[in-house]
Parts: C-alpha cells; structure tokens; sequence
C-alpha cells in the first residue's frame, strides 16, 4: 500500500490534470482514499501535509478545497507599503477587476474615521485585487475630499492609492494606523475572491494620515489567508 509521501503526490497529480483552480473543492475523504488505494489514516496524513505546503486548506463540514497557486505574498508590517506595492514587491503582476468608484454618504464610523461631517457624500472605489490574475484580495477606499475630486479623474484601473497621493497629488504620506481582525467571506466575498463562503479572510481596517496626521484614506481590505503572509517585527522596549 502507498506511502503518504506516494498520496501526496497523487493529490498533487489529480490537482494538475483535472487544471483544478484555487477554490476548487477535492474530493471527499472517502472518495479519495477509494481513488488512491490508501487507507484514511496515509490520507488524512497526507492531506496534512499538502495543508503545510500550502497547497490546500480545509473547511470544517464543507471539505478540503485547492490554494492559490503561488508562494504567499509576505509583507513586513513595519513598513507601510499599498496593496499594489505588495504584489510587486513579491515578484507579482498587480492587477485589477471589478473598478468601482461612486459617491455615498459617510456613516458615523466613516465620518469619524475621516474627520468629516456624518451624511457627508465621500468617493469610495472599491476594486478586487489581482496577482498575476489571481484574485487576490478586495478593498475598499473612502477618500478624504483633499483627494477625492483629484482620484474623479482618474482612469487608471490599476493605480497605486500611494502613488496617486504621492505623485499626483503630491502629499507626503505619514502614518498609517492599521486594525487587524479575522473575518468570513460572506456570499458577495466569495465570489469576488473565487473562494468558498465562510472562508476565513485577513480583514485590515486603516485610517491613512499625511505627515501631519490629517486622515486621506479610510480602508478596509479583505486578504486570502493562503496568499498573503504578514509579519511583525517586534522589539523590547
């Protein structure tokens, strides 16, 4: 009988030749234990060690479903970099889909977060984030009005928000206060991400300043878990 190193690559195999997305569900665990002539226990060991790799991840009561298929986006936390200098700086195509941009009113929390008035009509663009045409992550930008009628004009799908700040409207950024939460993927989510629903998300929520502590931006982004590693540096005092 097959070894688990033997039905890992078994997986692995089926994954390829069935051209299994990320998202993708596999086979049941009696399913597969059937198909690769092992017994659950070499299955459940092999499956946790394709879940090590990162190359599938489980649902509690759903199933095991296929990763994306690239190394993890890493990104040390210390550094403040936008989502698209993110995917750059790992060796990634940035991309874009679903480019949103309207007018609504800002409700307390948003208010608040912008320093401006509640009922207020704020420019929100919200757009799901590609790598090398993965989906990746999904965000969204409510901008301040110090920015807001200048990003209107804008045509560029792809643009970096840090960039367009920095370079188009030429502020310099300072600190970026940054909320780190888990979160689900609700219906809507998981069609943007092409992920199942309840998938477990990063969720940032952040309040960009200029170098005076004036807000620009108010976000809030979703992150893949299983494309994105975020790390903390941390000193003693």
């Amino acid at each position: 009988m097959a070894n688990y190193k033997d039905a890992c690559q078994s997986i692995r195999d089926y994954i390829e030749e069935k051209q299994l997305k990320a998202g993708e569900k596999l086979p049941s665990e009696a399913e597969l234990s059937k198909m690769l002539g092992v017994s659950r226990l070499t299955l459940r060991e092999a499956l946790n060690s394709l879940k090590t790799e990162g190359r599938v991840y489980a649902i509690q009561g759903k199933g095991t479903f296929v990763s994306c298929e690239m190394d993890n986006i890493e990104n040390v936390m210390n550094y403040n970099l936008g989502v698209t200098e993110m995917i750059r700086a790992n060796g990634h195509v940035p991309g874009t889909a679903g480019f949103q941009k309207i007018l609504a009113q800002a409700d307390r929390q948003i208010a608040d977060r912008l320093g401006v008035r509640e009922g207020m009509d704020v420019l929100v663009c919200s757009r799901v984030r590609l790598a090398d045409d993965m989906p990746v992550a999904f965000t969204t930008d409510y901008m301040s009005n110090r920015i807001a009628q200048e990003f209107l004009g804008n045509m560029d799908e792809n643009i970096s928000i840090y960039d367009f700040i920095e370079k188009k409207c030429g502020i310099s950024i300072g600190v970026c206060r940054t909320e780190m939460i888990p979160a689900k993927a609700d219906k809507k989510l998981a069609e943007l991400l092409n992920i199942p629903k309840e998938t477990l998300l990063m969720k940032f929520k952040l309040i960009l300043n200029d170098v005076f502590g004036e807000p620009l931006v108010y976000a809030e982004e979703y992150f893949r878990a299983d494309a994105f590693n975020f790390v903390v540096l941390r000193t003693r005092k």
